[in-house]
């Protein structure tokens, strides 16, 4: 009686989906890790955020119409999100290895587009390669290869 009171109140999806549940686009979900990592310092300065913009255009072939509403939606969901596993659940779940390393080496180039690696900033990188099942070896073998090649 009471699921069906709530399947008229709610339609007939009464129970709510979890935010881990949800399909966003991979394109999303990376722009937002990208822009967490931006803020992970306390400044998301303006080397960042283009160095942001350079990469998901690169990597999704996107116009810069494209690119500009995916940064609005990216900025929008890591405000409301209140984990990171909101953006790495599904990532980890469907990606191959070599598309969640080329993540991580965004990652990487974003916190050193500004010329150093914040201390926050590697953490985050650390965690959240942690969270797509990325080894040491190869986070640490990610970054060597972005600093080397600044």
């Amino acid at each position: 009686m009471l699921l069906a009171q709530l399947k008229k109140i709610f339609g007939e999806d009464a129970v709510p989906r979890g935010v881990l549940e949800d399909r966003e686009p991979f394109e999303l979900a990376t722009a937002a890790l990208l822009l967490e990592l931006a803020r992970a310092d306390f400044s998301e300065s303006s080397a960042e955020v283009q160095a942001i913009r350079h990469l998901l255009q690169k990597r999704f072939e996107l116009t810069d119409e494209a690119l500009d509403v995916l940064m609005v939606n990216a900025a929008r969901r890591v405000d409301k999100a209140v984990s990171l596993h909101e953006f790495t659940h599904r990532l980890n779940r469907e990606l191959p290895e070599e598309d969640k390393l080329a993540i991580v080496e965004m990652l990487w180039r974003v916190s050193h587009a500004d010329g150093r690696i914040d201390k926050h900033e590697e953490q985050l990188v650390q965690r959240i390669a942690g969270l797509l099942h990325i080894s040491d070896r190869d986070r640490v073998r990610l970054k060597l290869k972005v600093v080397v090649d600044r």
